[in-house]
């Protein structure tokens, strides 16, 4: 009986308690930079049954200010744990197999916050509240964007906005001019960073700009003199996406990324990288988690393989070109030809032990030294991250950043790490983002967490006149991550992107 009223009397303090209270709903506020993505993030809410409203003019609540058409989700309604789940971070206990003893850690994914992985930005209201909404029917629709001023020089777009690529990538392909700043700039209030967009005026530029503005909610900003920052010239990039017989599911995503956001694209497979002469027809490689044979230290024992290629003869003969696998024999030395001669790699997730099979000065660090002497992987009773939301520090003035925060959220997988070797620097080889923290789990389970802290999550690497960009986060896990997607973006563009005259060192 003491204990029951114990447990009550703790009920009791929790409810009244605001730390340990959960919200009675959410605020997405219509003045964010990508209020773009923030209503995709609505609409995969809308199409699990959430009920979401939308605010017919400004309001106020707890003291804060929010425009007409901001987004509010309340808790009171049927699907509570979903909605909670998709705003809060998980939050695993302290799970061990006996007292004082090792681990036991969730079976699969641990984090899955949708909102920090779309980098969303959101207000929790714990107190009951009323704002002017009403219900949003069927989807969200963003707002139409606008032109505003003349643009007698040109137009000013936002890299900060993801759909901002829809608009390049159209652009391009129609001839006109494109171009990332180098430096901020400002336009009436508006502060763009490092990376905003430059579009030179044409003739008939305003017509394709208007109908991007009004069909993709997409704003231009006229600017009548022209920038003296330009700093990359854009072009479309040739872009050759890793896949296999039988297909990948990472491939996959990357595929349907690359579809929704306007890029032309080819599938490679491996017999065509076995080939050779890929400069010839790419500008860029994309290869995923699984794409790239994990590179073996002397004593390391190999990995159970799910995947197993069907012989020739038990595959249709117009897809037998298909079969094939990345091999360190053959195809290794295409990838480093291709970079040699001026190529683009995109490595993610394991794909980046590419790094350590071209001899980079780049080491893993999530080793811990033997008695012995040598260096081991750390056990998984000292370092285990499964699927989990870590938190990173950007160095978003580099072009492989631009548009990004200087704090990102990111999927976190098993995923790789490094350190730089001394001679790194001299190499030309830099970090762009990096664990600064010794407690950078934002949602889910992270098991010694701090042997992250100071090392490199994103790195890149020049290789002969070409880059290889290394992405140890799952930067388009399943097409949830929006958040990252710019990293994506940005390396391919820069494949093809041209440093002006006068900024070239």
């Amino acid at each position: 009986r003491d204990l029951h009223r114990l447990i009550r009397r703790q009920r009791q303090m929790c409810i009244r308690d605001r730390q340990h209270r959960d919200p009675r709903g959410y605020i997405i506020p219509a003045n964010q930079v990508d209020f773009l993505t923030a209503t995709k993030f609505v609409n995969a809410l809308i199409k699990t049954g959430v009920m979401v409203h939308q605010a017919t003019q400004d309001f106020e609540v707890q003291g804060k200010l929010y425009p007409a058409g901001s987004y509010v989700i309340k808790t009171a309604q049927a699907f509570r744990p979903h909605i909670l789940s998709m705003f809060e971070p998980q939050n695993h206990p302290d799970d061990r197999l006996y007292p004082g003893g090792p681990p036991n850690p969730p079976y699969d994914s641990a984090g899955w916050t949708l909102a920090y992985q779309m980098g969303v930005e959101f207000d929790r209201i714990l107190d009951a509240f009323e704002a002017p909404v009403k219900p949003v029917e069927g989807l969200a629709k963003p707002p139409a964007g606008q032109l505003i001023g003349q643009g007698q020089a040109g137009w000013l777009l936002d890299h900060r906005v993801n759909d901002s690529v829809l608009a390049v990538n159209r652009l391009l392909k129609e001839g006109f001019k494109v171009t990332w700043l180098n430096s901020p700039l400002r336009f009436g209030e508006i502060e763009f960073p490092e990376g905003s967009i430059f579009i030179e005026n044409k003739d008939n530029l305003w017509p394709v700009l208007n109908e991007l503005a009004q069909t993709k909610g997409l704003n231009f900003y006229g600017l009548d003199q022209k920038p003296q920052s330009v700093a990359w010239h854009l072009e479309k990039p040739r872009i050759g996406l890793w896949d296999r017989y039988g297909g990948s599911m990472a491939s996959g995503w990357v595929r349907w990324i690359l579809e929704q956001y306007g890029f032309d694209f080819e599938v490679v497979f491996p017999p065509r990288l076995d080939s050779g002469n890929l400069k010839q027809d790419f500008d860029v490689l994309i290869f995923v988690g699984g794409s790239v044979p994990r590179f073996r230290t002397e004593g390391e024992s190999q990995r159970f393989r799910f995947f197993r290629l069907p012989k020739p003869e038990e595959v249709p003969p117009e897809y037998r070109s298909w079969l094939g696998s990345v091999t360190v024999e053959k195809t290794l030395p295409q990838l480093e030809k291709f970079l040699e001669e001026g190529g683009t790699i995109l490595a993610l997730g394991s794909a980046t032990d590419l790094a350590y099979h071209l001899n980079l000065p780049v080491k893993n660090a999530l080793v811990e030294k033997l008695p012995e002497g040598g260096e081991r992987a750390l056990p998984r009773d000292k370092f285990f991250i499964p699927g989990s939301i870590l938190q990173v520090k950007v160095d978003n003035r580099q072009p492989l950043a631009f548009g990004l925060p200087e704090k990102l959220d990111v999927y976190f997988n098993r995923s790789p790490a490094w350190r730089l070797k001394p001679e790194a620097y001299r190499q030309g080889i830099r970090p762009v983002a990096w664990y600064d923290s010794e407690r950078s789990l934002r949602s889910g389970w992270a098991w010694g967490q701090h042997y992250l802290k100071e090392t490199l999550a994103v790195v890149s690497c020049p290789v002969g006149k070409g880059h290889l960009y290394l992405f140890g986060p799952e930067i388009t896990f399943r097409a949830q991550p929006h958040g990252t997607f710019k990293f994506l973006f940005n390396g391919l563009f820069l494949s093809q992107a041209e440093l002006a005259e006068g900024n070239k060192k």
